[in-house]
């Protein structure tokens, strides 16, 4: 049968039908091949995990707070220092990229990632961890520190729009925890 409702016409395409996401499987690994590269963890990090980098949504109030640089909006992330650990760097880069001063982090998940040969400075098969934190922001400086990043406070539906558009390969992960921690938040705040 092709695509023409009048029955003429070329067959239809063998990708003309997609499954829905949901119906994709398991969307936490990240493969190349048949090689598993990154595992998407809500448990806790290992005690000697290393972790690479940090990627953060904070939130003051109902709204997100994001950095904007180059005229693009993006979620404060950025890599580790040598021998700094996770929490010490969200809290540099929440100062340096969106210039929150006081804040509360919570760890809303983690990929451990596992390097290739193909990785510039890892060995191989070396076990890294990139972790994503969740930020109740409770006071901001006046601007970033870094001087080159400028401080936005968005709506929920344009941080939706950062995370489709700007996380492709991690938006499922970030997004679907993202509501679990929010509604967390909410069922805190009716209690209060």
């Amino acid at each position: 049968m092709g695509m023409d409702p009048y029955g003429g016409g070329d067959p239809t395409p063998v990708t003309f039908w997609r499954p829905r996401e949901s119906e994709r499987g398991a969307y936490t690994e990240k493969k190349w091949g048949d090689d598993t590269l990154a595992v998407w963890v809500l448990d806790e990090l290992p005690a000697d995990a290393v972790v690479t980098h940090v990627t953060l949504i904070p939130y003051r109030g109902d709204k997100a707070v994001v950095a904007w640089k180059g005229g693009m909006q993006t979620l404060p992330e950025g890599e580790t220092q040598p021998g700094e650990s996770a929490e010490a760097a969200a809290r540099r880069i929440l100062l340096e990229q969106v210039g929150v001063s006081e804040a509360e982090l919570k760890r809303l998940g983690h990929f451990r990632c596992r390097a290739t040969s193909h990785h510039p400075t890892l060995p191989n098969n070396a076990l890294t961890y990139q972790v994503l934190y969740g930020v109740e922001v409770s006071a901001l400086a006046d601007f970033p520190t870094d001087g080159v990043h400028e401080r936005r406070i968005i709506l929920q539906r344009d941080l939706n729009t950062i995370l489709r558009s700007g996380y492709v390969e991690r938006r499922r992960e970030y997004t679907d925890t993202l509501d679990h921690w929010l509604l967390e938040r909410l069922k805190a705040n009716l209690k209060a």
